[in-house]
């Protein structure tokens, strides 16, 4: 079933860079769900053994800062819309559709303010997911809006 929105068939290399895009943004949100909490694996063990009530808060103090810093890396960051989104891209290229390229600039767009807030952080990974998606949507042959049908 192809998508409502997808005015044509991707070319194979618009393909690869939007599934390129996808497993970027899953693998960005993989480490974030994933690996992060194995390398504060003492800190979550605190968390489980005192509740979670009782460690993680808005109100962030020196006392609850470790628990706050594993929360807001892991289950409480972008990883896991991040990684959804990915999946996402990945479904729409299988179905020979193209994301559309706002998505990819918006994307880029995050990334960037991300990256120029903390250089050394890992949002340099969005702006490589936003840049492979606008690749890919303004690939040659690529309808503009309101260019159909002309």
């Amino acid at each position: 079933m192809a998508l409502p929105h997808a005015t044509r068939t991707p070319r194979p290399n618009e393909r690869k860079l939007t599934r390129a895009a996808g497993w970027l943004a899953v693998a960005f949100g993989v480490i974030h769900v994933v690996v992060s909490p194995l390398d504060n694996r003492g800190v979550w063990s605190e968390i489980f053994e005192q509740g979670p009530w009782r460690t993680i808060s808005l109100d962030v103090t020196s006392e609850n800062l470790a628990y706050s810093e594993a929360f807001w890396v892991a289950p409480g960051s972008f990883g896991v819309p991040v990684l959804l989104f990915g999946a996402f891209v990945l479904w729409t290229a299988k179905q020979g559709a193209r994301v559309p390229a706002p998505f990819g600039w918006a994307m880029t767009a995050w990334g960037a303010v991300l990256a120029a807030l903390l250089p050394a952080s890992p949002a340099w990974a969005l702006v490589a997911v936003g840049v492979l998606l606008v690749l890919a949507a303004r690939g040659p042959g690529a309808e503009r809006p309101g260019t159909a049908g002309s």
